[in-house]
């Protein structure tokens, strides 16, 4: 029966039985209270009532999956310095051994959240604790004073200088901590003992991150696995706040890491594995906790996928590069060996293999037996009919057998052999050379055996005599073929240059500016354009534009060539000359077309200008070489890197363009003036004012004041004249500021001689007419460079090639001085049979 059967029966009986109405009208009432809201409480409560489910499922809008809802509680973390909810741990483990931890890490989750939370607790407490120490009044008193005071007593003194002690540790003032463990006050301090809050000094240390005062505890004694109250130590300390530094000091002093604190935890649980302190642990040769464990089957595989997936991409860009070279410097695609591999040999190979080559007498099996009758079809097969190959076996073949056959005509036939065999091979060497004068390909493989073949016979005993006069030859060969790798490379880039380096804008929005005196009668106004939505300047550039002349077809250029250069070992020490060439004439290209065209000579043309200029600069630090050169018996190789020859060679142009952007808004300042010429020392007076006299001012830009055109007049004719100058206004500072101010040797001490060697280039006459390549500038009327001026060129040293063809230093690189060993391949001695 409902209740609201219930409910008519006991009014019924109410009634038959007479009873009172108000009786019965309050026993309904009260019968009615007891009932739940959502049940009617008469005959006419028949209309449905809506009943509202409560939800099953939830949704956050992030997550993935439905989640069931958590009733909502009030949050039960406590934010109190005095928080004791880990102060039972001990009697929880007492009382129920190490099931309960068992219990605790079969959630791995849990295990986590709560070693967490028992770091942020203890570090609550350690910054309570440093707070404290810090509102201590008496500690700012000297630690010998007090340790002399005969009114302390000793307790009190101990009681202060410990408590000083931990402050100083607290707070990372080494010099105290020394002054306290090795001064008068060491005999009152005591670095192992714990204070109030049961912490000892190196653990504050460790803790806030003083690596200073944390050696000079541990030099003092300090106990490294001591632990505080909560069993901590100061490894733990170190691991849980990221102080890597401290914690490697804290392990090289013998820390333990397997100490456990009182919620069971190691020092390494509060490092994840592949953190940045784990990582350089794990380098600094430290491998405990996860690190030990064996590593995964399946990390294995991931990394040799890895390892796969980067040979491939590197073979990739190799194609590519081959690709884009051939095409830029038109040479045959099979001349570069685009499936050409080199096969690695094991130590145990190398030994097997290796022959050790006897340079001071010629074994039989160490020269190519030839005779003179056969010469001239010998010469025809490895120099007349050579086709370049980039195999490391076929590269150095023509230097191979040239050396074994000179080697066999000088100590077991006759000089007139050996004479008529080297001046056969140098007539047919520079035939091949002057006929392949446009194809770098020969020009470099030719380059490269013509230098290991005069590594060769400077090495030998008995050849480093008797062949003087064809080492020089070859010398002279070499030099030839670097003019020719030069004039080919500028001819290329001589194509493109003006389109890629001076008409490119990289800076869009600049070709509207008008100029001062050009008449437009004949030209049509030109619309104003709409600016292009922000998706398409930003979007990456289309194919189309992609295709049009820009810097990088300069840097494409110069890139073909160092790896054609590289592709056929070509010395560094060469390679370097090279690259230093080709960056001088582009700067002096540059220049001179600049200084000739008048519509370069226009502030907003030297700014696109310039940024072109740039990417020349950040190819050359992107592809920086150091020449493998040593001097004086010194183990470091020195010499003009690509990137010092970049800033030498481009330096000219760089100012030009600097001058044409500055030089109109310099006004009547004087003194601006004369700083900004001291700082355009690759610049001449006559270039600088032929930029001013052919300038191209846009509408409203003034020019040079005339005082200025005089000065640089003037300064043409005494170039010690700005020198003076700047002698007059730096005096003047000085005689405003300090005015007992002196001079050296009658000339003044500019802020940029200290030291004198490093910036004389910038402060000195002798500097600004010795700068490099002033001599050339000042040549015909001093204003245009010389790009068809060669520079110096040297050979590579014989420790240079001893270096580079050897072993290197210490005789450690095995596998570089087996590529160079004169060895002839089966394949090629197949082809000297008479049979065939």
């Amino acid at each position: 029966m409902d209740s609201t059967a219930s409910l008519r029966g006991a009014s019924d009986e109410l009634d038959r039985n007479g009873s009172d109405p108000d009786l019965v009208h309050t026993h309904k009432k009260q019968l009615s209270q007891e009932l739940p809201d959502d049940l009617p409480k008469s005959l006419d409560d028949r209309r449905s009532f809506p009943v509202i489910q409560p939800e099953t499922e939830m949704y956050d809008g992030q997550s993935q999956f439905l989640t069931t809802p958590v009733a909502a509680k009030p949050l039960s973390f406590s934010l109190a310095l005095d928080d004791h909810s880990h102060d039972d741990e001990h009697s929880l483990q007492a009382q129920y051994g190490r099931g309960l931890a068992a219990a605790v890490d079969d959630d791995n989750e849990s295990t986590t959240t709560a070693r967490l939370e028992d770091s942020d607790a203890r570090l609550m407490e350690m910054l309570a604790a440093q707070a404290a120490h810090r509102e201590v009044d008496s500690l700012g008193a000297d630690e010998e004073s007090i340790a002399t005071d005969e009114k302390l007593s000793e307790t009190e003194k101990k009681d202060i200088l410990q408590r000083s002690l931990n402050m100083a540790a607290s707070n990372g003032d080494v010099e105290r901590v020394r002054k306290l463990v090795q001064g008068k006050a060491k005999d009152y301090v005591d670095v192992n003992l714990p204070d109030e809050e049961g912490t000892v000094p190196l653990i504050y240390a460790s803790c806030f991150g003083h690596q200073d005062v944390v050696s000079a505890l541990l030099n003092a004694g300090a106990n490294v696995d001591q632990q505080d109250r909560n069993q901590w130590s100061a490894l733990m300390w170190a691991m849980t706040n990221r102080h890597k530094t401290i914690a490697k000091i804290l392990l090289d002093h013998g820390a333990s890491p397997d100490i456990k604190s009182s919620s069971g935890g190691t020092a390494f649980d509060f490092a994840q594995p592949g953190s940045e302190i784990s990582e350089y642990l794990h380098e600094n040769g430290y491998h405990f906790g996860p690190s030990v464990i064996e590593d995964d089957f399946y990390d294995a595989g991931l990394a040799h996928g890895r390892f796969e997936e980067e040979l491939a991409e590197t073979e990739m860009k190799r194609r590519m590069m081959m690709e884009e070279s051939a095409i830029n410097l038109e040479v045959d695609l099979s001349s570069l060996g685009l499936d050409e591999k080199y096969d690695a040999l094991d130590e145990e190979e190398l030994e097997e293999e290796q022959q050790e080559f006897v340079w001071d007498r010629c074994l039989n099996d160490q020269m190519f037996v030839f005779q003179e009758s056969e010469l001239e079809r010998i010469l025809d097969i490895i120099i007349t009919n050579m086709t370049p190959q980039r195999s490391v076996s076929q590269k150095p073949v023509p230097a191979n057998l040239l050396f074994l056959s000179a080697r066999y005509a000088h100590y077991h036939a006759s000089p007139e052999l050996l004479a008529k065999l080297l001046v056969s091979a140098t007539d047919k060497i520079n035939d091949v050379v002057e006929r392949h004068q446009w194809d770098m390909t020969i020009l470099a493989f030719w380059m490269s055996n013509a230098t290991l073949l005069l590594h060769y016979l400077k090495k030998d005993g008995g050849l480093v005599e008797a062949t003087v006069e064809f080492q020089l030859h070859l010398a002279e060969l070499i030099n030839e073929i670097f003019i020719l790798i030069i004039r080919d490379a500028e001819r290329r880039m001589n194509k493109v240059l003006d389109e890629a380096m001076l008409d490119h804008e990289t800076i869009p929005g600049l070709e509207d500016v008008h100029f001062q005196n050009e008449w437009k009668l004949f030209r049509s106004k030109s619309k104003a354009k709409a600016p292009e939505p922000a998706e398409k300047r930003f979007r990456p550039p289309s194919p189309r534009r992609r295709a049009q002349v820009s810097p990088r077809n300069i840097t494409s250029l110069l890139s073909s060539t160092l790896f054609v250069l590289d592709l056929y070992d070509v010395h560094s020490v060469i390679i370097t000359q090279i690259l230093s060439q080709l960056l001088y004439w582009l700067g002096a290209e540059i220049f001179n077309r600049i200084m000739t065209t008048k519509r370069y000579l226009a502030r907003t043309k030297a700014m696109q200008i310039r940024m072109n200029v740039s990417t020349l600069e950040d190819w050359a630090r992107n592809n920086n070489r150091q020449p493998e050169h040593y001097e004086n018996g010194s183990m470091t190789s020195t010499g003009e890197s690509t990137m010092d020859a970049a800033r030498r060679h481009l330096a000219p142009v760089i100012q030009l363009l600097q001058w044409l952007q500055c030089f109109s808004s310099l006004g009547d300042d004087f003194e601006s003036l004369v700083t900004t010429l001291l700082q355009l020392q690759q610049l001449t007076p006559a270039q600088l004012l032929h930029a001013v006299k052919s300038y191209r001012p846009e509408v409203g830009e003034k020019g040079l004041t005339k005082p200025a055109m005089k000065f640089l007049i003037e300064l043409q004719r005494d170039p010690d004249l700005l020198f003076r100058e700047q002698a007059k206004l730096q005096g003047g500072k000085e005689q405003a500021a300090e005015p007992e101010a002196g001079q050296t040797e009658g000339r003044p001490r500019t802020p940029r001689q200290d030291p004198p060697d490093e910036h004389a280039s910038a402060a000195s006459p002798k500097s600004f007419m010795t700068s490099p390549r002033m001599d050339e500038r000042n040549g015909a009327n001093g204003i245009f460079l010389d790009p068809s001026l060669t520079l110096p060129f040297s050979l590579p040293t014989s420790t240079d090639m001893l270096i580079s063809y050897g072993a290197g230093w210490g005789g450690t690189n095995r596998e570089q001085a087996r590529k160079y060993i004169p060895t002839v391949p089966p394949e090629v001695l197949s082809r000297f049979d008479r049979d065939s």
